[in-house]
């Protein structure tokens, strides 16, 4: 099993429960490396770069934009340009997250407690960098580069809630939820007949690799939870959960960004955004994309009632 740590365990969880949760990660690190390892690919050479690629095309099917389901919008023309731009603004989000969680991994991967994971987490940083470099890829080839990151980029939020037992859980939580997000479009838009086949090639090499990614944060964020619990963190339990379900509404937002409305045509991108986010059928949207990561999150006992308000 993983280390574990040596604060004094105010709240101790049942022996079987910590114990289930620790055999279900060694399980599923020994299983996900063996997977990694077979279905290794080298990013470099996998991809056919067209010369370039159709800007009278989508590059996103229509029901993944996100004026999907309102009445902004309408002119074809326009929903095609803003198909495009949101898929440089859903590539570069991958880019400045993957930057970030790398970050978060990389110095937490050769300490005592995750000495276990080590193997799969080298894994799982081999395969970040390589979707960090065929997203920035796309964007460098077909656009004007990548994005600039919002400010504070989303995976270097820090909160209260960071603090004592919980740091580690608030650390993994955010980046589960930033690959749930964005695996759940990897996963439709990889088998896309709409979008010109590049697009949905990255999307399809995400989504193999990403299967993984969320099944190892699932795990790990079930220990480290118990953990959190094991080792006084009871009473930092309420902040905790009302950071994640921030944080969880933050990720989502992270998807309207005005630059794509500029481009589109849009007049008040800022005003579109607004309205956007607050539209009622936007917001069943964020609720089935995220159901998963909110059904997991209440299973755990971390809150209850959903995420969305």
């Amino acid at each position: 099993m993983l280390g574990t740590s040596r604060r004094r365990r105010a709240h101790p969880l049942p022996t079987t429960t910590k114990e289930t949760m620790s055999a279900k990660l060694d399980a599923v690190l020994e299983r996900l490396s063996e997977l990694s390892r077979r279905g290794y690919y080298n990013p470099y050479t996998r991809f056919d770069w067209p010369a370039d690629v159709p800007r009278d095309s989508w590059w996103m099917d229509p029901e993944f934009l996100t004026v999907h389901g309102t009445d902004e919008i309408l002119d074809g023309d326009v929903s095609i340009r803003l198909s495009q731009a949101e898929t440089i603004n859903f590539f570069s989000l991958h880019v400045h997250g993957i930057r970030e969680l790398m970050g978060e991994v990389a110095i937490r991967i050769h300490t005592p407690r995750y000495r276990r994971a080590s193997e799969y987490l080298h894994h799982f940083l081999g395969e970040e960098n390589d979707h960090m470099w065929f997203f920035a890829e796309f964007c460098n080839r077909y656009w004007d580069g990548v994005y600039p990151a919002a400010a504070p980029s989303p995976l270097a939020a820090t909160t209260d809630a960071d603090a004592g037992p919980w740091n580690d859980f608030v650390v993994f939580s955010r980046i589960l939820i930033f690959e749930e997000l964005f695996d759940y479009y990897n996963a439709r838009l990889g088998t896309s007949t709409v979008v010109p086949p590049i697009v949905a090639e990255l999307h399809n090499a995400h989504h193999h690799d990403e299967n993984r990614h969320v099944a190892f944060g699932k795990r790990l964020v079930e220990w480290l939870y118990a953990e959190a619990l094991e080792n006084g963190g009871a009473c930092g339990k309420p902040a905790v959960a009302t950071y994640i379900k921030n944080y969880i509404e933050h990720s989502v937002a992270s998807m309207y960004n005005p630059r794509c409305y500029a481009y589109a045509g849009v007049a008040n991108p800022l005003a579109l955004r607004r309205r956007l986010l607050g539209h009622p059928a936007r917001r069943q949207v964020h609720s089935d994309i995220m159901r998963r990561l909110d059904r997991f999150y209440l299973r755990l006992g971390l809150y209850e009632g959903s995420w969305v308000r």
